[in-house]
């Protein structure tokens, strides 16, 4: 019965993929100007997706799958980020589901980041300095998950850190529509590639620190170990790490440590 239901599952996110890759494809299809671009579908999935009240992707029985877009792209003055999740499963989020209503099988979470060069710090360090770019960045996030959405403002800088392709940490202003006043996030991205003897392996990460007025500091880690199985990496499968903390507004500390199978299509 559960494989059933599993099947199902699976067959609902891929309807609600199809949907929002078409809507994406459009949407990436507007910029312009790029001096490189960079798109990529992932699919992850576990069996340790543990109620969380901050992130809103917990589910029931706690298995969860989760289809994420990711498109990058340069220009004559920045760069652009766009991310979209899709997660599925029994129940995700619980009674605070949000915009898709209670007991609700989705929840989506959309990213915008633009970046613009700061004045004469364009490729400041000319191969030799540690800090290689600097930006002024803004952030836009929008969940279904209590209907959240948060305006991020602040700089972003490109750093040369041994054994990694790129390394991206950005410290931003923050203010959303759940928290009084302005509050902060840190957030750190790195791409690591490397081999193991012929076989192209990629050590990629994401961290999210947030100040929140109910939760105390958030933490949100991802950290990727994938395979290259099609020539260059086009196609990348492997593992995801994910680490929540933050403090249970009910009393103690919330942690969960979520593995994930995944796979990574590079167009």
């Amino acid at each position: 019965m559960k494989t059933t239901r599993n099947l199902r599952s699976f067959k609902g996110l891929c309807k609600v993929a199809g949907v929002s890759l078409l809507a994406w494809c459009a949407t990436t299809g507007l910029a312009q100007a790029e001096g490189f671009s960079m798109t990529n579908i992932q699919l992850f999935s576990t069996n340790k997706a543990k109620a969380d009240a901050f992130n809103g992707y917990g589910t029931a029985d706690e298995d969860l799958t989760v289809f994420r877009a990711e498109h990058f792209s340069g220009w004559q003055y920045g760069d652009n980020y766009l991310a979209m999740d899709i997660f599925h499963g029994d129940d995700v989020g619980g009674g605070a589901a949000g915009s898709f209503g209670a007991d609700t099988k989705h929840q989506s979470f959309f990213v915008y980041q633009p970046r613009v060069f700061l004045p004469g710090l364009k490729n400041i360090a000319n191969g030799e300095s540690f800090i290689r770019n600097a930006y002024f960045s803004y952030r836009r996030e929008q969940g279904s998950y209590g209907d959240f959405y948060s305006d991020n403002a602040g700089i972003s800088l490109d750093l040369a850190v041994p054994g990694t392709q790129f390394f991206e940490i950005d410290f931003l202003a923050r203010k959303t529509n759940v928290d009084d006043g302005t509050k902060w996030l840190t957030r750190i991205v790195w791409l690591a590639p490397f081999n193991i003897g012929r076989v192209g392996a990629h050590f990629d990460g994401l961290v999210l620190v947030k100040s929140t007025d109910d939760f105390g500091t958030n933490i949100l880690s991802q950290t990727d170990l994938l395979f290259d199985v099609m020539n260059k990496g086009q196609l990348q499968l492997g593992i995801r790490l994910e680490h929540a903390s933050y403090d249970d507004p009910a009393g103690g500390d919330y942690s969960r440590t979520s593995p994930y199978l995944m796979a990574k299509l590079f167009f």
